[in-house]
């Protein structure tokens, strides 16, 4: 009986072991890097990121395939970097904002090419 009970309590930490191992990895990978727009380069490329920067433009474009997208260039110092979001940002232009996305240094988005973007889930102005 002493032997089940250690042969469980060993199951059971290592069970809640690997979950919580799984569960880190997880949340790990979902952290957005903060960057400055200067820094993003090939070794960001496929990683969640958050840029802060100015929004110089935004403008509603349509896909291949006829989905609606905003593309917006934001920029900073000489160095800019386009955004692309399936939501309407609410006034941003000509403001600082916070984007929050995937980077991709080559790609495609819309089934266009691209280069140099930033897919966002996130993109909201910075009220300070």
């Amino acid at each position: 009986m002493n032997k089940i009970k250690k042969i469980l309590t060993v199951v059971c930490l290592t069970a809640v072991s690997v979950l919580f191992l799984m569960t880190y990895t997880i949340i790990a990978k979902e952290l957005p890097v903060l960057v400055d727009v200067s820094e993003l380069s090939e070794a960001f490329d496929g990683k969640r990121v958050a840029v802060m920067g100015w929004a110089r433009s935004a403008e509603t474009k349509r896909g291949r395939l006829g989905s609606n997208f905003v593309e917006t260039k934001l920029g900073e110092d000489g160095q800019s970097v386009t955004v692309f979001s399936d939501f309407p940002p609410y006034n941003i232009l000509n403001n600082r904002v916070i984007v929050q996305g995937v980077y991709h240094h080559q790609g495609r988005y819309a089934g266009m090419l691209a280069d140099h973007f930033i897919v966002a889930d996130t993109l909201m102005r910075d009220w300070s």
